[in-house]
């Protein structure tokens, strides 16, 4: 692994282990995703359309074998297992997201079928042709080698297997300086815009199948969040310092900011192995 990469990895761990878990977990829960909205919508009903969504375009049903990469909490791990009867195996490097997400699966009652492991997606810890799906949502954002990235899960994919991404993304057009600002509130070292991923993809050994703009989702998912944070603050001071609160509030407005005025846009991609 290169140092670059290890930099990155290990920024991004202490970014979950730290502040972060205690704000998402209050916040977000279990799930940290970007949501679906329809009018009248809370956080979590539009999270699970998303899911319910992207599992349709998966093709995942009962004894589908899916590597959820850059699974956090495990919500969506748990989702997929209880909703269609697949197994799911969750990698991510947060230690406290896999001890609460291996917590969350034993309580359901899906230890058979979910399993939770330390993985980097530059590196992933997984056999050659292991997974008929792999999913991934608003994970690769971190990568500091998407493409990569993007080599690992062929290599682990099945050749009849799909690729299914969501993925935050800054358009090209956007200054450095605001780029910059994006990148912060995530400790993200680069974010890929649409012409990225289709260059990458081809370039890894993938097909597109599906890809669509839902740039509609970012501003109301961290809008929500915002508003959350706003109505918690008083519980959360004491438990967070009140300077990372301060910051968070600002950070997610900067999004939601940057997100309407079309800086940052939310894509999903399908991809077979070509």
């Amino acid at each position: 692994m290169s140092d670059t990469i290890r930099d990155v990895v290990d920024e991004t761990q202490r970014y979950y282990d730290g502040p972060a878990d205690e704000i998402y977990r209050r916040l977000w829960q279990d799930n940290v995703h970007m949501g679906t909205w329809q009018d009248g919508d809370d956080l979590q009903t539009a999270m699970d359309r998303t899911n319910r969504i992207m599992a349709k375009n998966a093709g995942i049903e009962r004894g589908t074998h899916v590597l959820d990469v850059g699974c956090g909490y495990g919500a969506t791990a748990i989702f997929l297992a209880k909703e269609y009867g697949c197994t799911v195996v969750g990698q991510n490097i947060s230690e406290k997201e896999l001890e609460l997400a291996t917590r969350r699966a034993q309580e359901a009652g899906l230890g058979d079928t979910v399993r939770f492991e330390y993985g980097d997606f530059h590196n992933i810890p997984s056999e050659d042709n292991s997974f008929d799906v792999i999913w991934s949502q608003e994970a690769f954002l971190h990568g500091a080698d998407k493409l990569q990235i993007l080599r690992e899960c062929k290599r682990v994919l099945r050749p009849t297997g799909r690729l299914v991404i969501s993925d935050l993304l800054v358009k090209r057009d956007v200054s450095q300086e605001d780029r910059q600002a994006i990148y912060e509130r995530v400790r993200s070292p680069e974010m890929w815009d649409y012409p990225d991923y289709r260059e990458g993809l081809e370039k890894a050994g993938f097909r597109i199948q599906v890809e669509e703009d839902w740039s509609a989702n970012v501003a109301p998912t961290y809008g929500s969040v915002l508003e959350q944070l706003k109505a918690q603050r008083d519980n959360l001071v004491g438990k967070v310092p009140e300077e990372q609160l301060d910051r968070t509030v600002a950070a997610l407005q900067l999004w939601v900011d940057s997100a309407r005025a079309g800086k940052i846009s939310q894509g999903f991609f399908v991809a077979t192995p070509a």
